[in-house]
């Protein structure tokens, strides 16, 4: 795996977290929103297309990872 991809994939992590949190106190329309600003501000620091490969690897980790039901 290379570093891109691990630190892509650590990003994909905390990201998963946080939208749950916001979708549990905000509703999922402010989640989304907060999502797209994460992932606007993320694409600096990744590149374009930086945003698709992140949700892929959220969707990934939330498959996989996560230990309770959303």
């Amino acid at each position: 795996m290379s570093d891109r991809v691990q630190l892509e994939m650590a990003e994909a992590r905390m990201l998963v977290a946080s939208y749950f949190a916001a979708k549990r106190s905000y509703g999922p329309v402010e989640a989304n929103k907060f999502l797209a600003k994460q992932l606007k501000k993320l694409e600096k620091t990744y590149g374009k297309k930086s945003d698709e490969r992140l949700k892929r690897y959220m969707r990934v980790v939330a498959d996989t990872e996560l230990l309770v039901d959303v």
